[in-house]
């Protein structure tokens, strides 16, 4: 289900829709909830990251299952933080701590979790609005590739 975008007309409804159906599925089931344009807005403020965190829980989080560590992040950030970029740079030293935790720990495997994906097709495919800017996709892949030297932790990106 896509929400409308913040601050539209029956947002408040559709959230309340969402979460009723949500309700319904079995608890034994972990639901991960990852945070995107109909959630935060392509331009996230203060106030869209605070309304989701009130709605559905943190923008960006991790969590070990299996030996492998999962990474939630909130691409918007990495799209257009203009409106907030300390949030953005917190969740950046965030994703070098648990990057660093996960070296730490020797794990075999990350897989993070993002809305927006880092391409589409190709790393060196143009820029689009249905994926990452190039520069920031170099950024990102040197960053996971880094993660992914020899004792520390390989990573996967899905989108």
């Amino acid at each position: 289900m896509t929400l409308t975008l913040p601050g539209t007309p029956w947002r408040k409804e559709q959230t309340e829709d969402l979460q009723r159906v949500l309700r319904t599925v079995d608890g034994e089931i972990p639901l991960v909830l990852v945070s995107g344009n109909h959630d935060v807005g392509n331009v996230p403020t203060p106030e869209t990251i605070a309304e989701f965190q009130r709605t559905w829980g943190d923008d960006y989080f991790s969590f070990w299952a299996g030996g492998v560590l999962f990474l939630v992040l909130n691409s918007q950030f990495f799209y257009d933080a203009s409106m907030c970029p300390a949030l953005k740079q917190a969740q950046d030293q965030w994703l070098d701590q648990q990057l660093s935790i996960a070296g730490q720990q020797k794990c075999q495997h990350a897989v993070v979790f993002q809305h927006i994906p880092l391409f589409l097709q190709s790393i060196d495919e143009d820029d689009d609005y249905f994926n990452l800017t190039r520069l920031v996709r170099k950024e990102m892949a040197d960053k996971f590739s880094q993660a992914g030297r020899p004792g520390a932790p390989g990573v996967w990106v899905e989108g």
